[in-house]
């Protein structure tokens, strides 16, 4: 049955991300290293997160029991999306754009599919049944619609060994696993936890001390570019980028439990298409006005049929 609540959530906090990416790409600008721009991200986000906590007068500590009887790997979600931040940064100069964006997606329909069939990290279970492989592959296609074949049209193709590529796909591949692995590892987190924002909080602490530990020791001289976020005239709000993340782990980690893990990746990628287009078609965060063109339409309404197939299948 499709929920009337939760797939939408998972459209809007896609939608959200899509601005994240945005915003991040202005505060890259102006911190120059991409590494220190999401340590900004991630370090912003923790310290609402933890405001947010106090005025919800919840404890910001985990007790030693609730450490000793949960399982070691609900406290994999910090790591896990560094993992995949990681890769991304690494194979876009290899890749290009288009397969950037395409392998971690296919790790991460593929990881959620799984997750779901086999409830694997406490999620919850779904029959594959063939109505439901109709709607993955109804995705696929949307997706390699919306993205691929404009991409195709715009510019000619380097000439490049596969051999050469397979390493940084099969790299690409496995960072979309690991954000696929994420909300399900995040949505156990809440129910150990009990606690919406706590289970926010926790990867995205990891995830900004894992990041600061990575620019100590790659680029140890990177910080001294903080101080050009700061100066003026900056848009204040290259700060949210981190803000717009805790509402997307949030509302994942909500809407797991009613739609499993593979409805929360697909609804939050058809989201994250939308609003990509939408900031290339209205030139929004000061990108360059990109108009939508049928392809990319055709390839949403596509990916759209595919996630409604994907919900009433379940």
């Amino acid at each position: 049955m499709i929920s009337l609540v939760a797939a939408p959530v998972g459209v809007l906090v896609g939608m959200g991300i899509a601005l994240q990416t945005g915003i991040n790409s202005v505060l890259r600008k102006n911190v120059v290293s991409p590494l220190l721009s999401s340590f900004v991200s991630f370090g912003f986000g923790s310290i609402l997160l933890i405001l947010l906590i106090f005025v919800q007068n919840e404890p910001l500590a985990v007790s030693t029991e609730t450490l000793s009887q949960s399982p070691w790997w609900i406290w994999l979600g910090g790591l896990l999306a560094m993992f995949g931040l990681t890769v991304n940064i690494l194979i876009f100069p290899r890749l290009g754009s288009v397969q950037t964006a395409i392998m971690p997606i296919l790790g991460q329909v593929i990881t959620g599919t799984l997750i779901d069939i086999f409830g694997w990290f406490s999620a919850p279970q779904y029959d594959f049944t063939l109505l439901r492989l109709v709607g993955l592959a109804a995705v696929m296609v949307g997706i390699g619609v919306a993205i691929v074949l404009p991409s195709l049209k715009q510019r000619s193709l380097k000439n490049r060994a596969e051999s050469s590529l397979l390493v940084w796909q099969i790299l690409g591949i496995s960072g979309g696993v690991a954000s696929g692995i994420t909300p399900a590892v995040n949505a156990a987190l809440r129910q150990t936890l009990h606690s919406t924002s706590l289970a926010v909080f926790v990867p995205f602490a990891i995830g900004t001390l894992l990041l600061a530990l990575v620019i100590c020791c790659k680029e140890p001289t990177a910080w001294r570019h903080l101080k050009n976020a700061l100066k003026q005239p900056q848009p204040w709000w290259q700060w949210f980028g981190g803000l717009l993340g805790a509402i997307y782990i949030g509302g994942i980690v909500l809407i797991v439990p009613q739609i499993g893990t593979g409805g929360a990746i697909v609804t939050s990628l058809f989201g994250l298409l939308v609003g990509s287009l939408l900031i290339d078609q209205f030139g929004l965060l000061g990108t360059t006005k990109k108009p939508i063109n049928a392809l990319q339409i055709i390839g949403l309404l596509v990916l759209l049929a595919g996630v409604v197939i994907i919900q009433i299948s379940k």
